[in-house]
């Protein structure tokens, strides 16, 4: 769980508050708390960073205590855990962001942190990671194609991700106006559909998209998917009872194949989203798809 932090990149001073609930009958709750702001230009740190912490004198079967951010006045989170033995505890937490490139830690004695009303504060430093880089290849044949990026390009330009393979068309699905539309640039959570005109394998570097989060619009969207394959319907649950069915694409038939959440197995054409795959959501009502 513990990683060095690099030293390249913005320092971003970050302080925060942590609301400590006890989860189980024995050791006492604590808050921790403060402000997060980027040290160059005093906004707050985004939503959605994740923070997760640890009691280092006593082991519990729910640690690591974890939970995402959200910003309101303060930009806070909050961590259901206890501290165990007072004062002489020690606890290690560790804050990223959501795409895992900016990264802190801090260990130490509750006793020897500063307080406020009784309240615990620490400052946290982060450092930008040097994420790992991968290589993604997938087949493509003669004709349509629904694909996504599961790593994210440093070069989101269409002609750099799909460099080496014989293509004359790229198309996104505007939700909006509910067309489809060139597209310039490709980026991970997002599907494409691609025209081949000679069947090829594509290729690209990137680092690993991890995190996805996409606002759905009621009607269709089309989406993309994560580095990694998930199994159906715990794969949306964050938009369940707010879609009637997912589509993908069956490129060898050039025709769709439907996932209606529901349905007897026999019925559905897949159970799984798959990385590299683009779908289509049938969303009931504009809501937010976010994974894991």
């Amino acid at each position: 769980m513990r990683r060095d932090m690099g030293i390249a990149g913005l320092l971003i001073v970050v302080a925060m508050m942590l609301a400590m609930v006890p989860t189980v009958s024995a050791g006492e709750a604590f808050t921790w708390m403060g402000n997060a702001t980027y040290s160059t230009n005093d906004t707050w740190v985004p939503d959605g960073w994740t923070i997760k912490m640890e009691n280092l004198n006593e082991t519990y079967p729910t640690e690591p205590w974890s939970q995402v951010t959200g910003q309101y006045v303060m930009w806070t989170a909050h961590c259901d855990g206890e501290t165990g033995l007072g004062d002489d505890t020690w606890i290690y937490v560790n804050v990223t962001s959501p795409d895992g490139r900016w990264f802190g830690e801090f260990s130490g004695r509750l006793g020897d942190m500063d307080t406020w009303y009784g309240k615990y504060i620490h400052d946290v430093v982060l450092y930008e990671q040097e994420l790992p880089t991968g290589t993604f290849t997938k087949d493509l044949v003669t004709g349509w194609n629904l694909v996504s990026l599961p790593l994210k390009p440093e070069d989101n330009s269409t002609s750099s991700v799909l460099s080496g393979v014989s293509q004359d068309a790229v198309k996104s699905y505007n939700a909006a106006t509910h067309q489809f539309e060139e597209a310039t640039t490709m980026d991970p959570g997002t599907g494409y559909f691609i025209h081949m005109t000679t069947a090829g394998t594509w290729s690209f570097d990137g680092t690993a998209y991890t995190d996805m989060t996409a606002q759905l619009m009621q009607g269709l969207n089309m989406v993309g998917w994560t580095n990694t394959s998930a199994n159906l319907p715990g794969a949306l649950n964050s938009v369940a009872g707010n879609y009637r069915y997912v589509a993908r694409w069956n490129a060898t038939a050039q025709s769709y194949e439907v996932y209606v959440p529901g349905a007897p197995s026999e019925f559905n054409y897949f159970d799984t989203m798959e990385r590299g795959e683009g779908y289509f959501i049938a969303a009931t009502t504009s809501c937010t798809l976010t994974y894991p």
